[in-house]
């Protein structure tokens, strides 16, 4: 009963974000406009909470509310404090070891390998400093390869 109330007001808010939106000047694909992403979000935000609602629907309500995992307190603590470090020694250390570890330490507290953890950090590490760095041309923080 709450997925399908949450699903029916994220709807509704949707609805309302793009009837806000809905006003302002769209522009075209070339020159796009104030209201092009507003727009597009509200309509994406609506395809999706109708596709959810109709899902929610279609099934039948859940008997009882799953029990949460014993250990998921503890990963919650977790990736606030790997967020509230990563915020805290950005600036010192530089966005390419940062990202390696906040991604490394996260993947390991969530029950991943060393191995996996390790590869799957220095790939995603890698991959944002070249999607944002190089690609989009955002500066990062160097920290100590300045």
């Amino acid at each position: 009963m709450i997925e399908r109330a949450v699903a029916l007001a994220i709807l509704v808010a949707s609805g309302v974000y793009l009837g806000n939106a809905w006003p302002l000047p769209r522009g075209t694909a070339a020159r796009p406009g104030a209201g092009m992403f507003p727009v597009a979000v509200g309509l994406f935000g609506m395809l999706v909470a109708l596709t959810w609602l109709v899902s929610a629907l279609r099934r039948a309500p859940a008997a009882a509310v799953p029990a949460i995992p014993a250990d998921g307190f503890g990963r919650v603590i977790a990736t606030g404090l790997a967020l509230v470090g990563f915020c805290l020694v950005l600036p010192w250390l530089g966005y390419a070891i940062v990202a390696f570890l906040f991604a490394g330490v996260l993947l390991r507290r969530l029950g991943a390998g060393w191995t996996g953890a390790l590869l799957v950090a220095a790939g995603s590490a890698a991959g944002s400093h070249y999607l944002f760095a190089v690609l989009l041309g955002v500066p990062l923080p160097r920290g100590i390869w300045e």
